[in-house]
């Protein structure tokens, strides 16, 4: 497992390559703006506001995980950059569930990677 330290880190990890991105503009927008409000999120991130905030943070990493996930297949399906949008914004706050193993309409043990916002 690779160690990251800084969020410049985290974002190459994902591997989003730039020639699917030019191919793929409003994906290359999508992702930009959730890494924008990731940071925002990160810098401002306060005791005061840590239980807010990091269901957010949790929530843009399933999308980013979703995207990665999409976008490796996305001409073999030949899906749109919109449509492609649209199945990671109603899949996002059920990612993690799905990963350990639950049922959607199963109730989850308590955990914050479940609390996704």
């Amino acid at each position: 497992m690779i160690e990251i330290s800084n969020l410049s880190e985290y974002i190459k990890e994902f591997q989003f390559e730039e020639k699917q991105l030019k191919a793929h503009p409003l994906i290359k927008n999508y992702i930009e703006n959730q890494v924008q409000k990731l940071k925002e999120l990160i810098e401002a991130l306060t005791s005061a506001n840590f239980w807010i905030d990091i269901p957010i943070i949790i929530g843009i990493d399933s999308k980013l995980v979703l995207l990665r996930e999409l976008i490796i297949t996305i001409e073999d399906f030949d899906f749109s950059d919109e449509e492609v949008l649209k199945i990671v914004e109603q899949d996002y706050p059920y990612y993690n569930k799905e990963l350990c193993g639950y049922k959607l309409n199963d109730v989850t043990s308590h955990s914050l990677i479940f609390k996704i916002k």
